[in-house]
């Protein structure tokens, strides 16, 4: 150990010959310089490089150059080092570690969002239907990031659970004032067409107001606010795709599930019902429970 401690006697240090004889390293070996590890870090026994970077946002994507790498260099690296293994940490973890724990809080999300609607509307077809608007809010969030040129990003997941709670806001407001219609006593395709009419307005100023909210932040340059851009278009083009479905899709599937429900009925009975005989809101115009809030509601619109 003392004589690698120095360079002098390094050069100077015994070697062992096969005849028992000593003599010096610099006399048996050619000495040159050259760059080496500091350190060698090891885990179970095998050597452990670790190679980290920064990406710059402004230039790249960190998404898209994980994709880069896993489907080009990395697949060469391997095939020409068999016994390499890779395995990337930092953001690529954290996104794995996030996309695991969104399987477990989207479904959640959504049964919860079901069971508030089911409870408030007294239906289990009804939240259905609203429902159906969540798959098209996040159509509509990945179309918003083609067109604006954006990753798909941890960020845009966390938008587009968010958006599942807002895109239903709209499809309620418009069932609500249907089944007022109906319990009303109107006529099934008039309920539908006055609902649509009367909820139309309240609808656009929802949407375009949470659109109008998030622009500026979409717009936005400033690098601290850069990452927060994914989950505002999210939110932003989801809610305007599926404001521009909520007022023909909900209609549609109302009246697809009305068929349905008198098709039951005629398979049962043998005679077809009226629409509005199967529409449980349409039997609500006596229940006490349900007048007061129609009053209300027409109190508010005088």
């Amino acid at each position: 150990k003392l004589e690698r401690s120095r360079l002098t006697d390094f050069y100077s240090m015994r070697i062992h010959m096969p005849d028992g004889g000593k003599v010096p390293l610099q006399s048996v070996a050619n000495i040159d310089f050259g760059p080496g590890f500091s350190t060698i870090t090891r885990t179970d026994g095998q050597r452990r490089i670790a190679v980290s970077a920064e990406v710059d946002s402004k230039q790249a994507n960190s998404q898209e150059i994980f994709t880069d790498l896993g489907s080009g260099f990395f697949r060469d690296l391997q095939s020409q080092y068999p016994g390499l293994h890779i395995s990337l940490q930092g953001e690529k973890k954290n996104m794995r570690d996030s996309f695991a724990s969104l399987k477990v809080t989207f479904p959640l999300a959504v049964i919860g969002i079901f069971v508030i609607i089911a409870t408030i509307f007294r239906s289990y077809i009804q939240p259905l239907v609203i429902l159906v608007t969540v798959p098209f809010g996040i159509i509509g969030a990945i179309v918003g990031h083609l067109v604006f040129g954006y990753t798909l990003s941890m960020m845009s997941m966390f938008g587009m659970v968010a958006l599942t709670g807002v895109v239903v806001n709209d499809a309620i407001v418009l069932i609500e004032r249907i089944n007022e219609n109906l319990a009303e006593g109107m006529n099934f395709f008039e309920a539908i067409k006055q609902g649509g009419q009367r909820r139309f307005r309240a609808i656009l100023l929802t949407s375009f107001s949470t659109v109008g909210g998030l622009a500026p932040l979409i717009m936005e340059t400033d690098m601290q606010a850069k990452f927060l851009i994914p989950m505002a278009l999210s939110l932003a083009a989801g809610v305007t795709f599926a404001t521009a479905l909520t007022l023909v899709l909900i209609p549609s599937l109302l009246a697809i599930v009305n068929d349905l429900r008198r098709t039951v009925v005629r398979i049962r009975t043998g005679a077809w019902p009226t629409r509005e005989e199967v529409e449980p809101a349409a039997g609500r115009r006596e229940n006490i429970l349900y007048k007061p809030a129609i009053l209300a509601t027409s109190e508010i619109e005088k």
